[in-house]
C-alpha cells in the first residue's frame, strides 16, 4: 500500500515508520528498500484485502496522475461488510483499477460487481511481445472517425482475449502517448474493434491532474 494512517493522518511510508491500515485497522510497517517501490506492509504478513497486489513502478506512476485523496480509497459493502481498497476513486464518478499482472477471470468479475461504476487500465507493455502483436494487428479505419480501428490479432498473446469478457470498459496502456480502448473482440475469429485516446486527455477525462 502507498498510504497508511500515521498520527491520524493519511501518510506515505518513510524509513522505520509505523502506521495503521486504512482497510482493516491492523498495524503496518514501512518498507523503504533500494529496489522495490516504497510501500506499507502489514506487520503480521497477512493481506487484509485479497485483491491487493504488489505495485510496480507502472502502477504507482498511474496513481500519481490523480490527487492523493483519490488514491487507495476504502469501499465497504453495507450489507456484507466486505471491504476492498480501490486504486483510484474520483468521487461521485468512478473507480479506476490499474492492472499490471494477470488476474483470474472470476476475481475480475467480482471486482466489477463490487465497485459497479469502474474502468480498467491494463499494462499492455509488461510483455514486450504484447505491444508488438498489438501494433501488427491494427487494421485500417472503418468509420469517418480515425480514432476507431479494426483489429485482426496476430501472434500467440492472449492479451485481448483475456480482457474480452470484461463487463466494464478496458483501456490498454502500451507505454506511449495513446491509450487504446477495447470495444469488442471475438476470440474465435480473433477480430475486434479498438479506439485510440490521447493519454493526457484520457487522464483529464477521468478526473486526473494531467501528465
Amino acid at each position: 500500500m502507498r498510504y497508511a494512517i500515521v498520527d491520524n493522518v493519511k501518510a506515505e511510508p518513510s524509513p522505520k515508520l509505523r502506521g495503521i491500515c486504512r482497510c482493516c485497522g491492523g498495524e503496518t510497517i514501512s518498507k523503504c528498500g533500494r529496489f522495490k517501490v516504497h510501500h506499507w506492509a502489514h506487520k503480521d504478513k497477512l493481506h487484509c484485502d485479497p485483491w491487493w497486489e504488489n505495485e510496480s513502478e507502472w502502477h504507482r506512476s498511474w496513481k500519481n496522475y490523480f490527487l492523493p485523496e483519490h488514491q487507495e480509497v476504502v469501499f465497504q459493502d453495507p450489507n456484507t461488510l466486505e471491504r476492498h481498497i480501490a486504486d483510484v476513486y474520483v468521487p461521485d464518478r468512478w473507480v479506476i483499477e490499474f492492472q499490471s499482472y494477470t488476474i483470474d477471470d472470476a476475481e475480475a468479475r467480482s471486482r466489477e460487481a463490487f465497485y459497479k461504476n469502474m474502468i480498467w487500465v491494463v499494462n499492455g507493455a509488461k510483455n514486450e511481445f504484447d505491444k508488438v502483436y498489438f501494433g501488427n494487428s491494427l487494421c485500417g479505419h472503418h468509420t469517418n472517425d480515425p480514432c476507431y480501428r479494426m483489429i485482426k490479432w496476430h501472434g500467440r498473446s492472449k492479451l485481448l482475449a483475456r480482457w474480452s469478457t470484461a463487463t466494464k470498459p478496458v483501456y490498454f496502456d502500451f507505454g506511449v502517448d495513446t491509450i487504446w480502448q477495447l470495444l469488442s473482440f471475438d476470440c474465435q475469429t480473433k477480430q475486434g474493434e479498438v479506439r485510440a485516446h490521447e493519454k493526457s486527455e484520457f487522464i483529464r477525462q477521468f478526473g486526473g491532474i494531467g501528465t
